[in-house]
């Protein structure tokens, strides 16, 4: 816990002035309390990377399209700066010091446009970092640990692809991303090392603050789920439920979505043909048809932390005789999942109370898609999208046992003779198991149906 102490004179009290000067003082305790809570956060990072060097690179795209300018998730986790375009990021394991390098010419100065900080003793202050310079500095800081040959470690971005083939890249870490792949042709004797699960690691157990901006993101995702199901019905596309989904997450305070919508119907819920979307111009869009399942897989974002939550919903409102026990036992098995989650726990653990649920079902299932169902999804490899996933500035891979602290996301994901099941809520790991951060959508057959009247 970090604790800041402010403290106000009592001729300061006596002064005209004393509004503005609590607002003054008030805020400079919240921004040292912030870069004492960055700092320790890289000082945890130089620990585990004791060995080599971290390096972060700061997004370097604005987008005209989007809902404003998204800071890479690992460059602000380390530095607390939303805004900073193009920056890298070192933070040196042996020493335990850190260098932000800001460029010299950012192209958007020349539209008037102003940094959100500059190099020099202020922002070294400021940031609480030790070295905050020019990137012309960049090379000499390079070349000064080349020698050594230590490792470059960074946290891969599972959202961009190669931009280059793999016989114009460095032969030691052709998966590195390009702007390091200049680093490694400059000095061949560094190897880049892909770490994103120990740097989620880092990050996966919250602060109070964190907690409370995913508390808040998961309250706005309950109101666009909820919003979401309304708007489901045959005929309407699935963009008008995505525009509806996107709309609901401003309209209750939050900073728009933290991913664009899944309203995904038909053979678009059956995974991994939605992951296809985020590669169409269109997003897979088509008008829902009776019948069919929808997964509305959605989340809010509040402060860069992400909500993340989603249900299976009949497009015409009511699941047929089929779907509806399917989707009753899919319930029961995941409450059974639920159950497991706690301190110490494992992925496998939860799994095997979901299948075990799964089976307790198998006697008395009535209907085919139910009794094939049961015998698919309990066979792991039958299912290869469950999944239990962290959840903070970004969506993450849990590395070994659950644990206190971490918000993660419990979402089974299977599907059967061409149907999508898929089930999805925001858990925050305590002493007693699972606070669910996610309350107020509904679970079962009738319930779902009911809400979406």
């Amino acid at each position: 816990m970090n604790v800041t102490v402010c403290v106000l004179s009592y001729s300061a009290m006596r002064l005209p002035g004393l509004i503005l000067t609590i607002v003054l003082i008030g805020f400079t305790c919240t921004a040292t309390s912030q870069n004492t809570v960055v700092h320790e956060r890289r000082q945890r990072a130089a620990a585990a990377f004791r060995d080599g060097i971290l390096l972060f690179h700061a997004s370097s795209e604005l987008d005209l399209t989007a809902d404003g300018f998204r800071q890479d998730p690992f460059f602000y986790y380390f530095t607390g700066l939303g805004n900073t375009v193009g920056a890298v990021l070192a933070i040196d394991g042996r020493s335990g010091e850190s260098w932000l390098f800001l460029p010299s010419k950012p192209p958007f100065l020349r539209i008037g446009l102003q940094p959100e900080i500059q190099p020099g003793p202020e922002a070294t202050k400021r940031l609480g970092m030790e070295h905050v310079v020019d990137w012309s500095e960049l090379e000499g800081f390079l070349a000064s640990h080349a020698g050594e040959a230590e490792p470059l470690y960074y946290g891969d971005d599972l959202s961009t692809f190669a931009e280059l083939p793999a016989n114009l890249l460095s032969p030691k870490s052709p998966e590195a991303p390009t702007w390091l792949q200049i680093i490694l042709q400059r000095w061949p004797a560094f190897e880049a090392k892909e770490s994103g699960e120990r740097i989620e690691a880092l990050m996966a157990v919250q602060s109070a603050e964190e907690t409370a901006a995913l508390r808040s993101a998961a309250k706005a995702t309950v109101a666009a789920v909820m919003a979401g199901m309304r708007a489901i019905r045959p005929g309407v596309s699935q963009r008008s439920v995505e525009a509806v989904v996107e709309n609901t997450c401003w309209s209750v305070g939050a900073h728009g979505s933290s991913f664009w919508p899944w309203a995904m119907a038909g053979d678009n819920a059956v995974f991994p043909r939605p992951f296809t979307s985020l590669a169409r111009y269109d997003h897979l869009n088509q008008n829902m048809r009776s019948g069919d399942l929808v997964r509305l897989d959605v989340g809010c974002e509040q402060d860069h932390y992400i909500g993340d939550l989603g249900r299976t919903v009949p497009v015409s409102g009511h699941y047929d005789e089929d779907q509806r026990e399917t989707w009753q036992i899919f319930v029961a098995a995941y409450h059974a999942g639920v159950l497991g989650l706690h301190d110490g726990a494992t992925v496998d653990q939860v799994f095997d109370a979901w299948r075990a649920e799964l089976l307790r079902h198998r006697a008395s299932a009535k209907t085919p898609l139910a009794q094939h169902a049961i015998d698919s999804w309990s066979d792991r490899k039958n299912v290869p999208y469950w999944q239990v996933h962290t959840t903070n500035l970004m969506a993450g891979r849990p590395v070994g046992p659950l644990r206190l602290g971490t918000t993660i996301n419990f979402e089974p994901i299977a599907s059967i003779d061409g149907q999508g099941f898929f089930l999805e809520d925001m858990y925050l790991i305590t002493r007693d198991g699972a606070e669910l951060l996610t309350p107020g959508v509904p679970y079962s057959a009738e319930d779902i149906e009911s809400a979406m009247r």
